[in-house]
């Protein structure tokens, strides 16, 4: 008996942290408000806490609504799930899944079947996770904002439909697809940043600028100019890049329909201001700075 008892006890803990939603008080450290619409009534909550260890891997996909990470010096992810629908029975509907793999934690909107799929019901999520801070982060798919504090680690972001806003991120940054703004605060290492319908601003970046296709104005500012330099293609817009060291390199501007201006020092030019095409060596040279396809003007600065 005592032994079934046991048995009983340790299954119940297992599903406890592998289920996908439990209704559950709220944690004391979360404070933000949730998003809902007026008529999604019913809701139901997931409060559940996990053990990373340093350098650990954490996954958030397919979220039909606003994600929002925190960071702090703690071996502890704390993980809050909110659902919303027009009813009970919607909520049997886009669960979501959280689940621990090793030293990687999951968190996934569950697919619907393609015959569940045909009765078109709406549940909106919003997912706020504190994380521990040395952490390898991914997040894709997410239909809403995105907010991620400090991270200690690398990150990356994949189709978002809403803005981004990213604190400071210690290792390379990659940002594909974004319907909004994008706002990034300090880069230790390479950025790569593709596709964003909306204005592209990022502070100190450490390493090397990949940036293409950005429906609005980019604003960069680089710590130092990496052997593989800054490339640009494809904004409809202007850039200003701001340079806290000393720059060598080789500017090459190809079909820029505003002006090219260089507040810096040491600048030969081959061309006019107003030229669609524009070469020029900056300092010394060598390292390439090539943009190509701007509808705006562009200022180089030593900030």
């Amino acid at each position: 008996m005592i032994r079934e008892v046991k048995n009983i006890m340790m299954v119940t803990a297992l599903l406890t942290s592998m289920m996908m939603l439990a209704c559950a008080a709220p944690a004391t450290w979360f404070t933000t408000k949730t998003d809902q619409r007026s008529d999604f009534k019913e809701r139901d909550e997931f409060n559940q806490t996990y053990q990373l260890p340093p350098g650990a891997r954490v996954d958030v996909s397919s979220i039909r609504g606003p994600v929002e990470i925190t960071t702090g010096d703690t071996a502890t992810a704390e993980v809050r799930i909110i659902r919303s629908a027009r009813s009970r029975a919607d909520l049997e509907y886009h669960k979501i899944e959280v689940k621990q793999e090793g030293n990687r934690l999951v968190v996934r909107g569950l697919q619907e079947p393609e015959e569940r799929r045909r009765d078109n019901i709406q549940v909106d999520h919003h997912v706020i996770l504190k994380l521990p801070r040395s952490i390898n982060l991914s997040v894709a798919s997410i239909s809403g904002r995105l907010k991620i504090n400090d991270v200690d680690g690398q990150i990356y972001v994949n189709s978002i439909s809403g803005s981004v806003n990213i604190s400071d991120v210690s290792g390379k940054l990659q940002v594909n697809s974004v319907s909004g703004n994008l706002e990034i605060g300090n880069v230790g290492a390479d950025a790569r940043v593709t596709s964003v319908s909306g204005n592209l601003g990022l502070g100190q970046v450490n390493g090397s600028l990949d940036v293409s296709s950005v429906s609005g104005n980019v604003n960069a500012t680089l710590l130092t100019l990496s052997p593989q330099g800054i490339h640009i293609n494809s904004v409809t817009g202007s850039i200003e890049i701001g340079f806290k060291s000393e720059v060598n390199a080789d500017f090459n501007a190809v079909g820029i329909s505003g002006e090219v201006h260089f507040d810096l020092p040491n600048v030969t030019r081959d061309t006019e201001t107003s030229s669609p095409n524009v070469r020029a060596r900056i300092g010394a040279g060598g390292t390439p700075i090539t943009i190509t396809s701007v509808t705006g003007s562009i200022r180089l600065t030593r900030s």
